[in-house]
């Protein structure tokens, strides 16, 4: 039980000291006797300045620019950009529930995400685009743009 108990004591002592070192001032670095120890005190506090600095330095970056860089950088590495995928709407077809889908001239089907009731019609030439977080976009030659989602059968 003695031995638990001291234990216990040693391991609060060395969480204090780590938690002091970690949150270490200008002031509580001055107050350090040895030499070495007062100068890696003075280094981690410049290392954490400079880190703050950088970051604040660093241009704000939306999530939606991370996300067109991420697949930029997908896309080197890969060794191809997507070429933009334009087709021509063959049909379409309203489901049950109002819902419609899109068979492209070369056999896809593309199925309508969005809220509103625009639609495309047969014969229309589309081009697909990447949307933000993968979603899938066409988008028609006037500008309508209708979140879509390519189902395989």
């Amino acid at each position: 039980m003695e031995n638990f108990r001291y234990k216990i004591v040693l391991l609060a002592i060395l969480m204090s000291l780590a938690e002091g070192a970690r949150g270490a001032s200008l002031l509580d670095c001055a107050d350090i006797e040895s030499v070495e120890a007062r100068l890696a005190c003075y280094d981690d506090l410049a290392g954490r300045v400079e880190e703050k600095i950088s970051e604040s330095k660093a241009p704000a970056v939306s999530t939606q620019q991370r996300e067109v860089i991420r697949q930029e950088a997908a896309a080197v590495a890969i060794g191809k950009k997507p070429a933009t995928d334009s087709f021509t709407i063959k049909r379409a077809v309203r489901s049950k529930i109002l819902r419609m889908s899109y068979i492209s001239d070369d056999g896809r089907r593309f199925v309508d995400q969005s809220t509103h009731q625009l639609a495309f019609s047969e014969g229309d030439r589309v081009r697909l685009e990447r949307g933000f977080m993968g979603a899938k976009i066409l988008v028609r030659s006037d500008g309508l743009r209708l979140k879509v989602k390519e189902v395989t059968r």
